[in-house]
């Protein structure tokens, strides 16, 4: 049986990613990143205006 590793006329194409491609791979990335960072403020934001409101709420209802 012949070694798949030597059969060059059949091996998988590799095919490399440019410059171009990785900057742009890269900038998707910080990009997703500033996304992400951007909703875990906002639903800090969110959490905190809720427990605010819920600390009211009981407040007035004890008081």
């Amino acid at each position: 049986m012949k070694s798949d590793n030597l059969d060059h006329e059949n091996r998988p194409i590799k095919y490399g990613v440019t410059p171009d491609e990785l900057r742009q791979i890269q900038q998707r990335r910080i990009e997703a990143h500033a996304e992400q960072q951007a909703a875990d403020t906002l639903n800090l934001a969110r959490a905190v205006k809720l427990g605010q409101a819920l600390k009211q709420h009981e407040e007035a209802s004890h008081g």
